[in-house]
């Protein structure tokens, strides 16, 4: 499914030499009321906080960045910045093609907050990883000699996983490979089905063995799983587009609006154009473009 135009996709190569691009962020304090527009990449990004703090809003979820932590941002979520004060940290960002493909579980599916504290032994970990990526990658120059970042930005995942398994609610470990290639499958499917059956006979088990296997990793069911996939993409379109209402609905695969009205109304609490109307009336969301500046450490900011 191609993306509305008015949804602004920015892509890694603004920001620097694809398949991975390293920004520090340096004292970065933004000014009173200042918010950048929320917009989506279309790669992995994970920002690394040794110190400072700000705001950052995920999918219409609003967190705290207090050093040392790590964000995460998927492939094609919508994220902004507001209030930072001081941060200094890296912003790592790069396509799937530079791992072969990265942790759908990790990047998109990690139970709670999408920020997670750094205990100590990681963050003196991730300090001394992160400066060394950040060496190197200025040392690449124009040669797209990748073959040491590549290992850097495994390293740094790995700390990441372990920043996430320090944190309350931490991924079950039981059929996690099973859940991450539904996830791979919904990610492709969601718009065009909504039935469990689907994705459990294109992984071949059960409908029941399927949400077994996402329960004990994820904590949902897989119907939940797909019913918040979908929700999710009318709540970006409905925020972030143009598009009419009954355009969302064909968008996000309902047969009719009405009963897309009832089942968004029923999981989010109100209808649709409500919960437009009253995303539209949100002072600042506009506030400024995105650019290479929508990482903080990054752009002219």
């Amino acid at each position: 499914m191609s993306a509305p135009a008015s949804i602004r996709y920015v892509p890694l190569a603004g920001y620097g030499r694809p398949p991975v691009v390293i920004m520090p962020i340096r004292n970065r304090t933004t000014d009173p009321g200042e918010t950048f527009r929320p917009h989506r990449h279309d790669f992995q990004e994970v920002i690394w906080i040794h110190s400072g703090t700000g705001t950052h809003t995920i999918d219409g979820r609003e967190g705290e960045l207090r050093g040392p932590c790590v964000s995460l941002i998927a492939r094609g979520q919508v994220h902004a910045f507001r209030e930072m004060r001081e941060l200094n940290g890296y912003a790592v960002a790069f396509t799937e093609a530079l791992l072969g493909g990265t942790d759908h579980l990790l990047f998109n599916h990690a139970r709670g907050d999408r920020t997670f504290a750094a205990p100590p032994e990681v963050q003196a970990a991730a300090e001394g990883v992160l400066a060394l990526a950040a060496r190197e990658y200025e040392r690449v120059g124009e040669s797209s000699d990748f073959s040491l970042l590549r290992p850097l930005t495994e390293a740094l995942l790995v700390l990441v996983r372990r920043a996430v398994a320090a944190a309350p609610g931490d991924l079950a470990p039981a059929e996690a490979r099973l859940a991450e290639r539904f996830l791979e499958l919904l990610e492709r499917d969601f718009a065009a089905h909504h039935d469990v059956g689907h994705y459990a006979g294109g992984l071949n088990v059960s409908a029941k063995h399927l949400s077994r296997a996402t329960n004990a990793a994820l904590g949902r069911g897989a119907k939940a799983l797909i019913q918040d996939r979908v929700l999710l993409e009318a709540r970006r379109l409905l925020s972030f587009t143009d598009l009419s209402v009954k355009e969302v609905t064909a968008r996000v695969g309902f047969a009719d609006p009405f009963g897309f009205s009832r089942a968004f109304k029923a999981a989010v609490g109100v209808p649709p154009q409500e919960f437009r109307d009253t995303w539209t009336s949100v002072p600042g969301k506009n506030d400024r473009p995105p650019s290479a500046s929508a990482i903080p450490g990054g752009g002219d900011g």
